[in-house]
C-alpha cells in the first residue's frame, strides 16, 4: 500500500474521529469512504487501536510541527496569542474539534494504548506552554489553565456552532 494511501486512511479516520469519537470510526467506513477494501487497512494497522495510536501520534506532531513555527524569542504574551490561533483554525477551517479532546472526554472507554497517546498529546501542550510561561509564578498550573479554557472553549463554540463564543472566552489570553 503506497504511502499516499496510508494518508488517506489517516485523512479518514481523523475526520470521523474528530467527528464523534473514538467508537465513530470503522474499518469498513475508512474503507467504504476511501474506496479500498477494509482488510488493505488492517495489513497496516491490524487493530482499531494500533489505527488510533497511530491517528494520535501524527496529530500530536503535526500539532508539535505547528507549535515549532512560534519563533521562541516571541514574549509569552504573544506565544500564547499565536497558540490560541492554532485552536481557532482547528474550529475555522477544519470546522472539527481536537482530535485530543474529542477522546479525553472518551478516556474512560478508550484501550490503554489510545489513552496514553492522548495523554502524550497533553503532556506535549503542557510542557510547551509551560516552558512559553516560565517566567510567570506557576507556569505549570498557568499552562493547564491555558489548554483547559481552549479545549472548553472549543468545546462551547461547537456546541453553539459559535466562533464569538470561541473568540469571547479566549480574548484574556490577547
Amino acid at each position: 500500500m503506497s504511502t499516499e494511501t496510508i494518508e488517506r486512511i489517516f485523512a479518514s479516520a481523523e475526520a470521523q474521529a474528530r467527528a464523534g469519537g473514538y467508537n465513530a470510526f470503522s474499518f469498513r467506513e475508512i474503507a467504504k469512504d476511501i474506496g479500498i477494501k477494509s482488510a488493505s487497512i488492517h495489513y497496516h494497522f491490524p487493530t482499531k487501536e494500533d489505527l488510533a495510536i497511530a491517528l494520535a501520534h501524527r496529530y500530536t506532531r503535526r500539532f508539535q510541527e505547528q507549535l515549532e513555527q512560534i519563533p521562541i524569542e516571541l514574549d509569552a504574551t504573544a506565544s500564547i496569542k499565536r497558540y490560541v490561533d492554532l485552536f481557532r483554525a482547528s474550529l475555522t477551517i477544519d470546522k472539527k474539534m481536537c482530535l485530543c479532546a474529542v477522546w479525553a472526554a472518551e478516556v474512560d472507554d478508550l484501550p490503554h494504548g489510545v489513552r496514553k497517546a492522548t495523554q502524550a498529546f497533553f503532556n506535549m501542550n503542557l510542557a510547551w506552554l509551560a516552558a512559553r510561561l516560565e517566567k510567570i509564578p506557576d507556569s505549570k498550573w498557568n499552562a493547564a489553565h491555558v489548554l483547559a479554557t481552549l479545549e472548553g472553549s472549543m468545546l462551547l463554540a461547537k456546541t453553539f456552532d459559535s466562533i464569538e463564543l470561541f473568540d469571547r472566552s479566549t480574548a484574556v489570553f490577547s
